[in-house]
């Protein structure tokens, strides 16, 4: 088990960690979450950095000795009060050059019990059509290029982002090995 700044990779095989430290020199440090009901897909408008003022899927950080896809399940009870059966692991998101340090975060979807969500102290919270997720100007830039991969089914990936000035300069997408766990 490999820790950097007291973060756990308990989940990602020998092979990935070394990829990320080495090309990207990252930690993974957060989760997000995107919670499905229907053609819905539950988003958070920020009102906090990163990200103040933009609609985003909801997360936070893992804590110290925290398995990510636990990190996963206690955030959406945190800032939905929903419970769900568990989370499905769908890649991870690297960047560097954006409004915090070079980091990296857990991508995972989940099936919503129900439409009805418990306020918190994160922001609003509203269930928006896909396709509005996925184009809209109002929504974090890098979901519009790792999203429809990510709801379309296709295999986990590393999805690295590189900002220049809050904007995109530049984005890759690397395969992960089959041996990832959830």
């Amino acid at each position: 088990m490999f820790h950097r700044n007291r973060v756990v990779f308990a989940c990602v095989p020998r092979e990935i960690k070394t990829f990320l430290r080495y090309n990207y020199f990252m930690d993974l440090r957060y989760t997000l979450i995107f919670l499905t009901h229907g053609d819905d897909i539950l988003m958070l408008h920020r009102k906090k950095a990163p990200n103040r003022g933009l609609w985003n899927g909801v997360g936070g950080h893992v804590e110290p000795g925290e398995a990510p896809e636990a990190c996963a399940l206690r955030e959406v009870w945190e800032e939905t009060g929903l419970r769900v059966d568990g989370v499905n692991f769908r890649g991870l998101l690297t960047w560097e050059g954006y409004e915090t340090d070079p980091g990296g975060l857990y991508i995972y979807t989940a099936e919503a019990p129900q439409r009805e969500i418990s306020p918190n102290d994160e922001g609003e919270m509203a269930w928006k059509p896909r396709e509005w997720v996925f184009h809209s100007p109002e929504v974090v830039s890098n979901i519009h290029i790792f999203g429809p991969l990510v709801f379309d089914g296709a295999l986990p990936q590393v999805y690295h982002f590189v900002y220049r000035d809050g904007q995109v300069e530049r984005h890759e997408v690397k395969p992960l090995t089959d041996d990832i766990c959830a």
